[in-house]
């Protein structure tokens, strides 16, 4: 009988061994992933170690004395399997974590979408039709060799370049002959232009190109010095980020993390701006994004305000579709003493008070602008209250604990910046090291609506909003005490 039990007790012993073995070994690995993350201060990583180190050894000193007794070593095994759990549920959270943000951080590329667009009325239906035809289109990159590659793996055609893709894009309408190859933005911004556009033409295909962009690395550190941030989102209902897009969302982040304060700065998208590199008319600043992308985007802006922008985050739309789904739901406030639906979906009805909206009604909220007297500037209000109510859901750590992977599955390939993931772990490991509230105001750089020719459109007059320019200066005035308080 006894020697029964000590056979037994030999085999839990060895077994508990082995639990001592893998629990080394997974603490290892656990440890490893905290400080690849880089988002633990120093003393805050050390006190891990400390433990991790401790717990290793008093649960190595009771499986090495033989005399330990079997009721503890099935202890300690027990919950060491349960802290073994606990740890690799860890591992995975940090290595999705990790992933995400080596994924969509630090843009080391972009996509330039283009449409095949011919007359409603042609005889062409796909691109065997066009096979061998001339194709008309601009040049809209320096370099059009990856273009042309792009283009030849699609379809045979031959390439003419012309000047104007203004006066392309309306002469399909009435040609039913003509080819056209534009990118997606100069297509989108007509379809914001002409309302009926879209019925007057075909798209046959679309075509991408990705090129390579050269990193840019700023100078600024983002925990001690003040930065902005331009935040656009992109007028495109499919999952992709085009480079080249009407920006919708214009959203001025400035962020001073020394004294924790963020002034989030809205221009309305029809603001009437001289675009940068430009002379004569102006033009609608959401127009900046289809002639230059988010680069010319950014330096516009930056001659209105008079600040330097080293950073932006693209978002499309269907982030806050899906975002909103994944946080399950915001409480928006409207308001206005009176309900309406929103003219981009009729099932979306909105009351006086709080409404729980799930992420397709928060879109059509944020879009809205035809249900206000002022228009645009509401609308940029409400941008700001959907933006402020995810941050505030998406921050909680109820909402975290119970909805992080779907946080993450909700954003990914859904935004582009070019911060990085040194600078995003940077704030957040200055946040944890010293628990700081940041106070948050909202400034609405205001217009009157007025009907002008564009430098885009410089044919026909389009609805602008012309800039008050002494909104303009409170804006500027509030930047600079925001970007220069320390």
């Amino acid at each position: 009988m006894a020697k029964k039990r000590n056979k037994t007790k030999k085999k839990i012993l060895y077994f508990s061994r082995v639990i001592w073995g893998l629990s080394f070994l997974i603490m290892c690995i656990l440890g490893y992933f905290i400080y690849d993350a880089n988002v633990l201060p120093l003393k805050y990583f050390m006190a891990i170690v400390i433990v991790f180190v401790l717990l290793i050894a008093i649960h190595g000193l009771f499986v090495v004395k033989k005399k330990t007794r079997t009721w503890i070593l099935i202890l300690l095994n027990i919950l060491a399997i349960l802290f073994m759990a606990v740890e690799i549920f860890a591992i995975l959270k940090i290595n999705d974590t990790l992933s995400f943000l080596r994924h969509n951080l630090g843009l080391k590329y972009e996509t330039n979408v283009y449409n095949i667009v011919v007359n409603a009325d042609s005889g062409y239906n796909s691109l065997e039709d066009i096979t061998g035809n001339t194709v008309k289109t601009v040049k809209d990159m320096d370099d059009v060799s990856l273009f042309e590659k792009s283009v030849k793996e699609k379809v045979d055609v031959t390439l003419e370049y012309e000047e104007n893709v203004v006066s392309l894009l309306e002469q399909v309408t009435e040609d039913e002959e003509l080819i056209l190859i534009v990118n997606s933005g100069n297509y989108d911004a007509m379809l914001d232009v002409d309302k009926d556009f879209q019925s007057k033409v075909k798209v046959l295909d679309t075509i991408t190109v990705t090129v390579t962009i050269e990193d840019s690395e700023s100078s600024v550190d983002v925990t001690s010095e003040p930065f902005v941030v331009y935040l656009s989102g992109i007028d495109t209902r499919t999952n992709y980020l085009p480079a080249r897009s009407l920006s919708d969302v214009n959203i001025i982040l400035a962020v001073n993390p020394t004294a924790k304060k963020i002034l989030m700065v809205h221009i309305p998208r029809d603001y009437y701006v001289q675009i940068n590199g430009t002379t004569g008319l102006k033009d609608k600043l959401t127009h900046a994004g289809t002639q230059g992308g988010v680069e010319l985007s950014m330096a516009t802006i930056e001659d209105l305000l008079e600040i330097e922008i080293p950073y932006y985050v693209r978002v499309n739309f269907n982030a806050v579709v899906n975002l909103v789904d994944a946080i399950g739901g915001i409480n928006i406030y409207s308001d206005v003493d009176y309900s309406f639906s929103c003219w981009t979906d009729r099932g979306c009805t909105f009351n006086p008070g709080l409404n729980y909206v799930g992420g397709r009604c928060a879109l059509a909220f944020a879009r809205e602008r035809y249900a206000y007297e002022t228009g645009d500037r509401h609308r940029g209000e409400n941008q700001e209250q959907v933006i402020e109510l995810i941050i505030e859901k998406v921050t909680s750590s109820s909402t975290l604990i119970n909805n992080y992977t779907n946080i993450l599955n909700a954003l990914d390939g859904t935004f582009q910046t070019n911060l990085t993931t040194d600078e995003i772990t940077s704030l957040v490991k200055m946040q944890i090291n010293d628990m700081a509230s940041w106070s948050i105001e909202s400034f609405n750089v205001d217009g009157t609506g007025a009907s002008m020719p564009t430098y885009s459109y410089p044919n026909q007059n389009l609805y602008v909003m012309e800039p008050n320019m002494d909104t303009v200066s409170q804006a500027v005035a509030k930047l600079n005490e925001v970007l220069e308080t320390n």
